[in-house]
């Protein structure tokens, strides 16, 4: 069943076209990976997506409802969320107020605190409630971004980036705990470490130049002769 659904996704910036005309979906329970070059549209689509930049064109659906022109918060209501390639918590504030204030977005109405509690020990941040979240260490701070999300019991995430400047030991940790999120909702990543793709998405998006220019298996997309050409380069053959 169809999750994700967008047809016709254009938008410019100053009279230069980030995405024109992007078609794809997500189905329930699947990871689905986008890759491209820098400035290929990637982060505006998951911008677009997620509430942040309007389109100039085309139809957004999310469980088969029209979320065209709906807030961040409107859409994390509905199960869909994401997070960013720069971290973002409150640096000021413990680990534990962090959480509180992400689930004050729905009232409440996502985890209970049994469920919460598992989330915890499961990302390793139930010794660190009472530390400030800008004493966390970065993959600390990429966690606690994560279960800032969980906490809203969401249908998809969209990752952006969820490795980026990790040390390889934990960029190992990363995937596998994002492995194990595969169990607990639908995942959109976007990546430009090939090993988080490969071993985490069921199918992949490739935008080049804001168009999309292939949709497939992973080592499918991995030995398309243009994403190799323009993207990948020889090694990644």
């Amino acid at each position: 069943m169809k999750l994700l659904d967008v047809d016709g996704l254009s938008k410019s910036f100053g009279g230069v076209a980030a995405l024109r005309h992007v078609q794809g979906h997500s189905v329930v329970g699947e990871t689905l990976g986008m890759i491209g070059p820098n400035g290929s549209g990637k982060t505006t689509f998951v911008n677009i997506v997620s509430g942040h930049v309007r389109p100039d064109a085309g139809t957004l659906t999310f469980g088969g409802t029209d979320i065209s022109g709906k807030t961040p918060h409107e859409l994390a209501s509905i199960g869909l969320c994401r997070t960013y390639q720069s971290v973002r918590v409150f640096a000021s504030l413990s680990t534990k107020q962090n959480i509180d204030n992400a689930r004050l977005l729905l009232n409440h109405r996502g985890l209970n605190q049994a469920e919460l509690s598992e989330l915890l020990e499961w990302l390793q941040l139930d010794a660190l409630l009472d530390k400030s979240a800008g004493s966390l260490t970065l993959f600390e701070q990429r966690r606690l971004e994560l279960l800032m999300r969980l906490v809203l019991k969401p249908q998809l995430i969209m990752l952006d980036e969820p490795v980026g400047g990790l040390a390889v030991t934990e960029v190992i940790e990363m995937i596998n705990l994002l492995k194990q999120l595969k169990a607990r909702c639908s995942i959109f990543v976007i990546e430009h470490t090939m090993r988080v793709i490969k071993e985490l998405a069921d199918r992949v998006i490739v935008l080049i130049a804001g168009e999309k220019v292939a949709d497939g298996p992973p080592l499918e997309i991995l030995q398309n002769k243009r994403v190799v050409d323009e993207y990948l380069g020889a090694p990644h053959a």
